[in-house]
């Protein structure tokens, strides 16, 4: 039998229904919106735990059980995105439905079990923050890739101080690169990155990163540069570049600027959110933590 993923029940904040962003909802879209919400965490906490995969079929879905429309549940969820019920830059990168409370929430959830899978991808927390991540928690997790690796090492280990990180491989990478470029040789099918691009009226596109499947034009790259800094740059294209190769791109990037910009963001690969370690929101999104 395999290892339960999901939970039996889950807490709930007693001034929900009294929480801003759920009473903004309801006025735009209705009493059905707040109902939508709670059976999207039901969906959660009840299947992958900490994550919902959404697509159109579920969509039909939601909205067949919950007798609406599913051009109004498109909208609902629209909605629950602009007001941060939901992590709109998880959402627009995998499909995927999550917030740093769901998280925490499924953290405690399962403080008794002995190992904690999470796909670093989705991963919104700051392990270093012991509200999110309870000391008795910490060493229970296990950072999985969406392309399949796994690494059973504890979360200080497996997030920040991995001798094999991106950092490491930076100069390993130019210098591959560079022998690339002068071979040319093919990817194997189906894994093949995407070609520099070139027209008239729009600037060159290089290729960019050990597999080469980060396209930026030079004046991308060079902001990127000056924003984000040498070491995190090449991290993030060293990140990007090789989630790419392993699944096929199978994410459909193609914006590889802003894919670039939201792994330095929330911090892909390093098994936090970098917006967790900004000051405290306002009281209102505090007491909305349950989102």
């Amino acid at each position: 039998m395999s290892a339960k993923i999901g939970l039996d029940y889950y807490s709930m904040d007693v001034g929900f229904l009294r929480d801003k962003k759920v009473k903004l909802l309801r006025a735009e879209f209705g009493a059905s919106s707040v109902v939508f919400v709670l059976y999207v965490l039901g969906k959660v906490y009840e299947g992958d735990g900490y994550f919902l995969r959404w697509d159109k079929d579920e969509c039909l879905i939601a909205a067949d059980e919950l007798r609406e429309s599913p051009n109004y549940i498109s909208e609902v969820l629209q909605g629950c995105l602009a007001r941060s019920l939901f992590d709109e830059g998880v959402f627009q990168m995998f499909g995927i439905l999550t917030s740093a409370s769901i998280q925490r929430r499924y953290l405690r959830g399962c403080a008794k079990r002995d190992v904690i899978e999470i796909y670093r991808e989705y991963w919104l927390l700051n392990v270093d923050n012991k509200k999110d991540v309870p000391a008795g928690i910490l060493n229970k997790l296990a950072f999985l890739e969406v392309s399949g690796g796994k690494n059973l090492k504890n979360s200080s280990e497996n997030t920040v101080n991995s001798s094999e990180s991106p950092q490491s491989k930076v100069k390993e990478s130019k210098v591959k690169e560079s022998k690339r470029e002068s071979t040319a040789e093919p990817s194997p099918p189906g894994l093949q990155p995407p070609a520099a691009t070139l027209s008239e009226n729009k600037p060159v596109k290089h290729k960019h990163g050990e597999y080469g499947w980060v396209l930026l034009t030079d004046e991308q790259h060079a902001r990127l540069l000056a924003e984000l800094g040498e070491t995190e740059l090449a991290r993030c294209i060293t990140y990007i570049d090789e989630s790419a190769q392993s699944t096929g791109n199978k994410n459909k990037w193609k914006d590889w600027n802003l894919v670039v910009r939201k792994c330095h963001k929330f911090g892909w690969g390093l098994g936090y959110n970098r917006d967790a370690k900004k000051p405290a929101e306002s009281e209102d999104d505090l007491r909305a933590s349950f989102m």
